[in-house]
């Protein structure tokens, strides 16, 4: 009986400190941590060498189109993919990143998302390195894959050791989640993607994000290519911010051409 008394009182005593957790658990949760992420440890050698101007330019149409495409305060998570293999598209994502990280000074995180382990990709050089298929599978933090570049406002986050299992990794991991987190920490997420045509993750990866970029090489991808990736990626519910026509040459001078 003595026993049952004492935990009687024990748990009046206790009343008001669970009418406190009661409460607590009541409030909406804090805000989102919106600090910007240090890497612990920096990419060996450049991401961009020598990047071409008049590239930049083009890309700059492609930044301010998006600034109206996407309203004020609303996440910008951008994936880049194409429909086959060597449209470019790793070409435009890294330059796109530099960009907005150089020119335009947003703190920006560039993603390896081409996880096919017979690619030459991104992340060959820290092919060693946990990445964004651990971070699916929430075997490790922020810090310890996302590496310093050149810029210091541009970050890059490696595709990851694990590449073989890398459609589990993303149809079972928490994508959406992941660009929700990392787009509260960085001003935009440019995300180099893999073939839509080749690659069953690739509409995966960019339903979860905010929009997506077609890049289509010029004189290589048929129209009708392009016509089915796009009919693919609406029926994946992908955001089609546009499209980029990669190695266009045009006979005119540039002078001329924007005077035409």
């Amino acid at each position: 009986m003595s026993h049952i008394y004492d935990a009687l009182n024990k748990s009046r005593g206790d009343e008001p400190e669970r009418r406190k957790d009661e409460e607590a658990a009541a409030q909406p949760p804090p805000a989102a941590d919106t600090s910007r992420i240090t890497p612990r440890a920096q990419l060996e050698g450049q991401i961009l060498g020598q990047p071409n101007a008049e590239f930049l330019r083009e890309l700059d149409t492609l930044r301010a189109n998006m600034e109206v495409l996407l309203s004020a305060g609303e996440r910008r998570v951008i994936v880049f993919l194409g429909a086959v293999p060597d449209e470019g598209v790793t070409t435009v994502a890294v330059h796109f990143a530099y960009l907005l990280a150089k020119v335009a000074q947003k703190h920006v995180l560039l993603v390896d998302g081409d996880m096919a382990p017979a690619h030459h990709t991104l992340s060959d050089a820290v092919a060693e390195r946990d990445g964004l298929t651990e971070l699916l599978r929430l075997s490790c933090s922020f810090e310890d894959v996302i590496l310093g570049t050149e810029e210091p406002t541009l970050h890059f986050l490696p595709a990851g050791r694990d590449r073989v299992n890398r459609v589990e990794a993303i149809s079972t991991g928490p994508l959406a989640q992941l660009f929700e987190q990392l787009g509260q920490r960085y001003d935009y997420v440019v995300v180099d993607c893999a073939a839509v045509l080749e690659h069953p993750e690739a509409p995966v990866i960019g339903a979860a994000a905010d929009g997506v970029v077609l890049v289509v090489r010029a004189q290589r991808t048929r129209r009708e290519i392009a016509q089915r990736v796009l009919a693919e990626l609406k029926f994946s519910r992908c955001r089609i911010l546009g499209t980029v026509l990669n190695a266009h040459k045009s006979s005119l001078p540039r002078f001329l051409r924007e005077r035409v």
